[in-house]
């Protein structure tokens, strides 16, 4: 389980996340939906080891991963996707170059032959795997779409053979054709390989196409936590009934197209 136990953040004296308690099964979906502003993703900073002190940020609790107790430095068995692609990689180097990185980094700047072999077979199976076409490797971060980047930062989470992706807003800056797509591969590797996610949005529409339960977070404190199902049909907080009402009733009943692919 990855678990959140009594968790409270404090930035220059502020409380902005109360006594959180959280459950996720290591192998399945799980989402946290909020507004904007509510926490969700200095939840997730604080799980990566990213809260600084130096920022003003004060924490307590713990937060434990398979029974035992994430340390406050940065936790390589969690690998985040975040919203922007474009701050996931370097302006200088083609992605062939920069998706090595994680290889570099657990053996060292030099890399034989072989080892570079077999990344690169691994490198053309994910690219296959996520309908990325092999030239895409030969361009910079600049001459790609938001899409492509956003599917290769996906791609060089996996090549770190995480045991669990913290996955920070990861569609809401693209188009919804993208978004219907990105979400349809992660689903697929959940269901594939039994990798676990963990998702923070405040789109319910993409929450409950992905995720087997969802934590709802408003006032800086969980709500209400359910299967997506139970809680849209009988929502129980008003940020909850606030969220669906107006899932049913804005632009005339559309809905997102991770939704509406449900």
């Amino acid at each position: 389980m990855f678990t959140l136990k009594n968790i409270t953040v404090k930035v220059n004296g502020k409380i902005l996340l109360n006594q959180i308690n959280l459950k996720a099964d290591t192998n399945r979906i799980t989402g946290l939906i909020g507004k904007s502003g509510s926490g969700k993703s200095t939840l997730i900073r604080l799980a990566l080891g990213l809260l600084n002190p130096s920022d003003g940020y004060t924490w307590s609790g713990t937060i434990d991963w398979k029974g035992n107790p994430l340390s406050k430095k940065q936790n390589p068995c969690l690998q985040p996707v975040f919203q922007d692609p474009h701050g996931s990689f370097s302006h200088l180097g083609k992605m062939k170059d920069l998706l090595l990185e994680p290889i570099r980094i657990k053996k060292g700047f030099f890399l034989t032959e072989e080892t570079k072999k077999e990344e690169w077979i691994r490198i053309e199976g994910l690219c296959s795997r996520f309908e990325l076409p092999l030239d895409l490797l030969n361009k910079t971060k600049q001459e790609l779409s938001g899409g492509q980047l956003q599917r290769f930062a996906i791609l060089r989470s996996l090549l770190t053979n995480p045991e669990y992706l913290l996955l920070d807003e990861p569609v809401t800056a693209l188009d919804v054709l993208v978004q219907k797509k990105i979400a349809e591969e992660l689903k697929q590797i959940n269901q594939t390989d039994r990798l676990g996610m963990f998702f923070v949005s405040h789109d319910l529409g993409f929450l409950s196409y992905m995720c087997d339960e969802i934590y709802v977070l408003d006032g800086g404190e969980i709500v209400e936590v359910g299967k997506p199902k139970e809680i849209l049909t009988h929502p129980k907080s008003r940020l909850l009934q606030s969220l669906v009402a107006a899932r049913n009733h804005s632009f005339g009943g559309v809905v997102s197209s991770s939704e509406s692919s449900n």
